[in-house]
């Protein structure tokens, strides 16, 4: 314990000043039972005590004033002379603000916090203090556990991204690996074919011609796999892109890979958006050459690119009249490996829409679709701002 402390109103600063009206004071917080608020003298003596003293501290009126406000403190804090420098303090400042653990009646901690501030006479001089707590426990320990759980979701955000990163690394390693005896046994498949061919019955050269398919299959299979596994690793360059050269551009490759293919196109004005060039073309690549390949065997075969705001946001779409898909199934589209039409109908390996979704989410995106069982199918697409890599 220490000695009374004496002090002058300071000239500036934060008080409280009492006189003989104190009484409504007190009076009017008696009944707070949300904060524990009650006087000190100068020496730090109790002199008050509320209903919300009473419930967050567990001591009564009669059992706690004419105590000193350190019997709240545990010992530790005590012998460190703690409760002495926070209403010094008070004096230097005006008003002092602590956060910490304080001891009940029963013994038990609870995590306060605190504001004292000097209470001067109307002559100026050191009446006492006054003490407001606040039981914050609750609200402590649920911020250490918030806090917790984010330390726990980084850790394993960033155990996730290592796997993603070495599964990437080991399908590229994988994919690279296998098309190199992938090349020789399609290169020894046509020699056999174009030097032999002619001295084989029909059904070997069948089988070869077999092999030859399957070995390209499997090419062009590796090749979107190594495609897809790129996505991971090649850098993002945001810049604005104006989406329509890109339209052409694609179109025109693809126009000339369909030969004398009649398609009826429309495009309407697109928006700029913040994206990556390359990554767009390759996006637009995928969703534009799907919309050519099932109208293949339309007569009447029609794509339209084009975009529209909803809700606020830009959605921009690639529509054909083409084969379509039972939208039962649509969550299987963007997959890898995932395909809704025989592969005798339309080729393909199925991984492109994958692509195209992945490419979508590192532009903060999404993508979706719409579709009918020999009516056609529409892809949607947003394009965000960020990189979400």
């Amino acid at each position: 314990m220490t000695g009374t402390l004496a002090a002058k109103r300071p000239v500036v600063g934060p008080a409280i000043l009492v006189g003989n009206d104190d009484a409504q004071f007190r009076l009017m917080v008696e009944g707070i039972k949300d904060y524990a608020i009650l006087m000190l003298d100068t020496a730090g003596i109790v002199t008050t005590w509320n209903e919300g003293a009473e419930r967050i501290k567990g001591y009564r009126a009669e059992e706690i004033v004419g105590c000193h406000f350190s019997i709240f403190y545990p010992a530790t804090d005590v012998a460190a002379g703690k409760p002495q420098h926070e209403l010094e303090g008070a004096l230097a400042q005006g008003r002092f603000e602590d956060a910490g653990w304080r001891v009940r009646r029963d013994g038990t901690a609870f995590w306060a916090e605190v504001v004292i501030t000097p209470i001067y006479d109307r002559g100026g001089e050191l009446a006492g203090f006054g003490k407001v707590t606040r039981d914050a426990t609750e609200q402590m320990r649920h911020e250490a556990e918030q806090k917790r759980n984010e330390r726990v979701l980084e850790q394993k955000n960033g155990e996730l991204l290592a796997v993603i990163k070495d599964l990437d690394a080991f399908t590229y390693s994988v994919s690279h690996d296998l098309l190199a005896p992938l090349r020789a046994i399609d290169a020894f498949t046509q020699i056999l074919l174009k030097e032999h061919g002619a001295e084989l019955a029909p059904e070997p050269r069948d089988y070869l011609q077999l092999v030859r398919g399957n070995t390209l299959q499997m090419g062009a299979l590796i090749d979107d796999l190594l495609a897809f596994s790129r996505l991971g690793r090649k850098p993002f360059i945001k810049q604005a892109v104006t989406l329509g050269p890109i339209v052409e551009q694609v179109l025109a490759e693809l126009r000339a890979q369909s030969g004398e293919r009649a398609v009826k196109i429309k495009v309407a004005d697109l928006p700029a958006v913040l994206g990556d060039p390359a990554l767009l073309k390759q996006m637009l690549g995928n969703l534009i050459g799907n919309a050519f390949k099932y109208t293949r065997q339309r007569a009447d075969a029609a794509i339209e690119i084009g975009s529209s705001e909803i809700e606020g946001e830009q959605v921009f779409f690639v529509r054909d009249n083409g084969a379509g898909f039972d939208t039962k199934y649509a969550g299987q589209l963007f997959k890898v490996f995932q395909r809704l039409h025989r592969a005798e109908d339309f080729e393909g390996t199925g991984v492109g829409l994958a692509i195209v979704q992945r490419i979508i989410n590192r532009h903060g995106g999404r993508v979706w679709a719409d579709a009918a069982v020999g009516k056609g199918a529409t892809f949607y697409f947003t394009i965000g701002a960020h990189d979400h890599d």
